[in-house]
């Protein structure tokens, strides 16, 4: 099965067309979760997901809860994956129609709440917790509120399904219920200010990150395509990631003498500073100085050249500095976000 076939699946079922408000019936939704179920297996699926998954990464956006990488063009049905780093939960907050949910990768634990008592009490009110594991399916029809949380020490993955309906407000409740989180919505920070792309290329990032290590599952006539595709947008720790575990897609390409790195906002402003037998990199962030990044005295000449050098060759950095030294450096500063590589 492809994504192509699951969308002309959803075709034959009764789901509103895009223009319509209405709700689909309950067993429609059922349907179509148990149609989700077999696609989430078929590993063609999953590379098609993934081929627009890359294409929204490119986009190089900053993600604020889910971001969709495909909608159905006649039934206005959301595609998103969800990205759940260890210890990392949206908090409670309420769909409002239907949505179905697969994990791809690891586990997700998933706290229920009894919606009428907790708008009734002006609290949450507990109902059920269950443990959701890869390959697993779930769906919600009514209102309900929950909190999904990644309560294991490794990276998980979940794939999205979402009415377009869903966040409509009800308004069945005179009061709101005011501990709700509201993923997405909440500013991380201004999009005018550097460190906002310093955010964003961190988030890029991570998530080329994981949807390598679910490239490895895939062995279908586009896995070579995407994992060049992931190498492109790659910062070079994890290029290195991709030849260690796939190195017959990609072929390391760093020359030896040219890793040129270029601050990831020009108007970004660093700084270092020099604490005991540690040198810091700071950043200029809205809420004050930030520490980004700090290592040992001895690399004292290399951050201060990179606190004030808008583009530098990390092969060239002063300082004595073995090359295993240089190479720990330059990805670092890759993965704090401040620098992107300029130089294939």
């Amino acid at each position: 099965m492809k994504l192509n076939d699951l969308c002309e699946i959803f075709e034959t079922l009764s789901f509103p067309r895009v223009d319509e408000i209405s709700h689909p019936e309950k067993a429609v939704v059922r349907q179509a979760r148990d149609k989700i179920s077999e696609a989430i297996l078929n590993e063609c699926f999953l590379s098609d997901c993934l081929f627009y998954e890359l294409q929204l990464i490119e986009s190089n956006r900053l993600r604020r809860g889910l971001v969709p990488f495909f909608i159905h063009p006649n039934l206005g049905i959301q595609f998103a994956f969800g990205y759940w780093q260890p210890g990392v939960t949206p908090g409670p907050h309420e769909h409002t129609a239907w949505t179905i949910t697969a994990v791809c990768r690891n586990t997700l634990q998933v706290l229920t709440y009894d919606r009428d008592e907790s708008y009734r009490r002006q609290e949450l009110v507990p109902k059920n917790c269950f443990q959701a594991l890869a390959g697993e399916v779930g769906y919600i029809y009514e209102p309900c509120i929950h909190e999904p949380r990644n309560n294991t020490h490794n990276w998980s993955f979940s794939l999205h399904i979402t009415s377009p309906r869903d966040g409509e407000p009800l308004n069945d409740y005179v009061e709101p219920l005011s501990v709700l989180s509201f993923p997405g919505q909440s500013p991380v920070t201004s999009e005018e200010h550097p460190y906002f792309h310093v955010l964003r290329a961190r988030q890029r990032e991570r998530h080329l990150q994981q949807i390598v290590h679910i490239l490895t599952t895939i062995n279908t006539s586009q896995t070579s395509k995407l994992f060049q595709k992931c190498y492109e947008l790659s910062s070079t720790a994890t290029r290195r990631l991709i030849n260690s575990i796939a190195p017959k897609f990609t072929p390391d390409v760093v020359p030896e003498s040219q890793w040129i790195l270029r601050k990831i906002h020009e108007n970004m402003i660093l700084n270092s500073y020099c604490e005991k037998d540690m040198v810091l990199l700071c950043l200029e962030t809205p809420r004050g100085l930030q520490e980004m990044f700090r290592i040992s005295n001895i690399a004292r000449e290399a951050i201060e050249l990179v606190a004030k050098e808008p583009i530098f060759n990390v092969k060239k950095i002063p300082g004595n500095l073995s090359d295993d030294e240089i190479i720990f450096l330059g990805e670092a500063l890759e993965n704090t976000g401040l620098f992107r590589r300029t130089c294939q």
